[in-house]
């Protein structure tokens, strides 16, 4: 991913909701990433991953799929990016590029990822280099890895293994 591209996203998904009607909209995001493999892509349908579980809060979902690991605002998130009842143009202009940019989901390919545990009680997700994958991600401040419960993680390295083992 592109380092400049990463910064914009990151600023403009820094603020998102500061137009928001209340306090339980606020959402900050912030991402980056100098691997190339990872990339933002089109949003993914819950229902039709291998398997999706949701941080503690409920704000994200990681997602295994055939190919790749994904992850996105869930739902339920998305839905508390609004804006005012009062909000003027440019409230609603900004709001609205903001929830296309949520909107979408970051992927890892798994054919490029070596290992899938936990470590002390968090998910950890390594690359082919040895490096952790999606470790910098942070939704209102908490790495997404770090919040996803131990027995969520549990599954997800079960599945992640079965996927890598037919491989």
């Amino acid at each position: 991913m592109k380092p400049l591209l990463v910064c914009v996203l990151v600023l403009s998904l820094s603020a998102p909701v500061a137009f928001a009607g209340d306090k339980k909209g606020d959402i900050s995001i912030s991402f980056s990433s100098d691997d190339s493999q990872t990339r933002l892509a089109p949003r993914h349908v819950v229902r039709e991953a291998r398997l999706a579980i949701t941080t503690r809060n409920g704000d994200v979902v990681l997602l295994l799929t055939n190919d790749v690991v994904a992850v996105q605002l869930s739902d339920a998130a998305l839905v508390k990016i609004d804006t005012k009842e009062d909000a003027g143009f440019f409230e609603d202009l900004i709001v609205s590029g903001v929830r296309l940019a949520v909107g979408k989901a970051v992927e890892y390919p798994i054919a490029k990822i070596r290992s899938a545990e936990i470590r002390n009680g968090v998910l950890a997700l390594t690359n082919d280099q040895g490096k952790p994958v999606f470790d910098e991600i942070k939704v209102n401040g908490d790495n997404v890895t770090r919040s996803i419960a131990p027995a969520d993680a549990a599954k997800f390295v079960n599945a992640f293994r079965q996927i890598k083992s037919r491989r």
